[in-house]
């Protein structure tokens, strides 16, 4: 049995040592893949800067573009808002076009203004394009007049 034990000490020995060794290696090991890491980050890092550099201007611009998308829109509705009824009141300001047996409606929709219902005559059916016309110019829109206006006698 004494050799047995003798044995198993030279293997216990054996063991402990390899074990020391890998330790040792494993040390060793993550000395240089600390030093490793230290050199990828130090390469790295400009690279990274630079992308974020990047998609901070790329988010600027997109922010600036949707800035401008949305002070459009919303100066587009503000016309739509305010053009609708000026057409209206310019048209109902006319004493010729202000008759019972006239029916205008204003309608403002997607960049035109639409004259829509009926008059007495052509010729109160072309007075109101113009008066809507002009009032579109002056103030300051793009949008067309479009006068679907019918000409009934009653």
């Amino acid at each position: 049995m004494k050799t047995n034990r003798a044995a198993n000490s030279g293997k216990v020995g054996i063991t402990l040592g390899l074990c020391l060794l890998g330790a040792g290696f494993g040390l060793f090991g993550c000395a240089h893949t600390v030093e490793g890491l230290k050199e990828d980050t130090n390469k790295n890092a400009p690279v990274v800067e630079n992308a974020a550099e990047k998609a901070v201007d790329a988010t600027k611009r997109a922010a600036q573009t949707a800035d401008e998308k949305l002070k459009s829109t919303t100066a587009n509705t503000s016309d739509v808002a305010n053009l609708t009824p000026k057409v209206k009141s310019a048209i109902v300001a006319n004493s010729k076009l202000n008759d019972p047996k006239n029916l205008i409606n204003v309608d403002t929709k997607d960049g035109v203004v639409y004259l829509k219902g009926h008059v007495v005559s052509n010729d109160e059916k072309r007075l109101a394009g113009d008066i809507a016309s002009k009032t579109v110019k002056e103030a300051n829109s793009t949008d067309k007049v479009m006068n679907q206006l019918t000409v009934t006698s009653h």
